[in-house]
């Protein structure tokens, strides 16, 4: 049987993280467990009964993920043997591979260690989530307009491109600003940061950007539906050999 429907898998992870933290925002503000004004994602999902949602919804996203991961990766190779690429393509197509296997077990930490328990193993898993995933979207940028124009549009490359960029950024003021806030925290509980604790300010620009970074992610890998309609792949075969 042959799949012809590889894009929906950018499709499906496009719309299962708004789905998920949109979810989550909605049970932790009604039970009380976050303040309703910008908190961070993985606040939303430091108490139960949002915990369990946050852990096997972003679990199933991670899967996701990996097979987006891994289809392009395949696709990419198979386009650098059919075609004249340089070399450099094909070796850092490889990379992409474990980095973007490495994001998405960043993802299961993030699911499994709340911050409110675990907070350095959390704040470990969203680095190698949001950290390695900016590396891997540079490198599809780069590959991307490597393989024009024998495959894919300038202009999906330059939106590509330009989301890459402000990823980057919204990246760089999340880590900034959470850090300058939590030098000025002085509160007990910070998924119920309020002026009073201190460095409410900068913790709002955190927040804020954060949620737009996981915005521009979400379009980012969105961007691979258009790539990925050209893909035609067969179910694996299987032999059974009983000696």
């Amino acid at each position: 049987m042959v799949f012809k429907h590889a894009y929906l898998l950018p499709v499906l992870f496009a719309l299962l993280m708004p789905v998920t933290f949109i979810i989550t925002y909605t049970s932790a503000v009604l039970n009380q467990n976050v303040k309703p004004v910008f908190p961070y994602i993985s606040d939303t999902g430091s108490w139960s009964p949002e915990s369990c949602i946050f852990g096997l919804l972003l679990t199933f996203g991670a899967l996701l993920l990996s097979l987006i991961v891994y289809v392009r990766y395949r696709q990419v190779r198979d386009l650098c043997e059919k075609n004249e690429f340089k070399p450099l393509i094909k070796k850092i197509n490889t990379l992409t591979l474990y980095i973007g296997f490495c994001a998405s077990l960043g993802i299961v930490v993030v699911a499994s260690f709340q911050e409110t328990n675990a907070f350095v193993v959390h704040l470990l898993g969203a680095g190698m989530c949001f950290g390695l995933g900016s590396i891997y979207h540079i490198i599809q940028v780069i590959i991307s307009f490597s393989l024009y124009p024998t495959f894919g549009k300038k202009s999906l490359n330059i939106y590509r491109l330009i989301c890459t960029i402000l990823y980057f950024v919204t990246l760089s003021l999340t880590a900034i600003f959470l850090v300058l806030s939590l030098l000025k925290f002085k509160g007990d509980d910070i998924t119920k940061w309020v002026e009073e604790d201190g460095g409410y300010d900068l913790h709002l620009v955190s927040t804020i950007a954060e949620w737009i970074m996981v915005a521009f992610n979400q379009l980012i890998i969105l961007t691979l539906a258009f790539e990925f309609k050209y893909i035609q792949f067969s179910e694996p075969k299987i032999n059974t050999d009983l000696g």
